[in-house]
């Protein structure tokens, strides 16, 4: 039997956040890796199916632009491989090689981000750890909807809540 995960990163500090301590947050996408790289450790252990997880992000905090692409990316390298002659099966060379193939990715969406969509309003992002402080400017709220939509049209992902 498979094992199944879901980890919500909107609590984390965005890409461009500062720390403490000095320098900026790695951010969510560079976590997801980690957790990435585990299910797929799990999945060897268990050799019956591969190990899966969920991964959210709000549409609030910054490094959105980094979760939505990071799957798409993902995705046309394991493309370049397979036209190169890498076997392309779920488990073969080419997917196997890339990241957060045992992934699916969700961005849960507010009534406000919508409704800024609908209008064509901007939409900001807001950092985590000040106070939602407004950081990333989109410049349409209906430009980053149809972001997600093609990046899902590529890859299945994300999925919106």
């Amino acid at each position: 039997m498979g094992v199944g995960y879901w980890h919500e990163f909107s609590t984390l500090r965005g890409s461009r956040e500062a720390l403490s301590g000095g320098g900026t947050a790695s951010g969510p996408s560079k976590l997801h890796e980690g957790f990435d790289a585990f299910c797929r450790r799990q999945e060897l252990a268990e050799e019956t199916r591969r190990a899966a997880k969920m991964v959210i992000l709000n549409v609030d905090p910054p490094g959105h632009p980094e979760f939505i692409d990071c799957k798409v990316k993902e995705e046309r390298k394991a493309r370049v491989l397979i036209e190169r002659g890498y076997d392309s099966s779920i488990d073969g060379e080419a997917y196997s090689s890339v990241f957060f193939q045992n992934a699916n990715h969700s961005v849960r969406v507010t009534d406000e981000f919508m409704q800024a969509a609908e209008e064509d309003r901007a939409w900001w992002t807001r950092n985590v750890t000040d106070g939602n402080k407004p950081a990333d400017q989109f410049r349409g709220a209906h430009t980053f909807l149809r972001r997600m939509a093609e990046s899902a049209w590529n890859c299945g992902d994300p999925g919106i809540q």
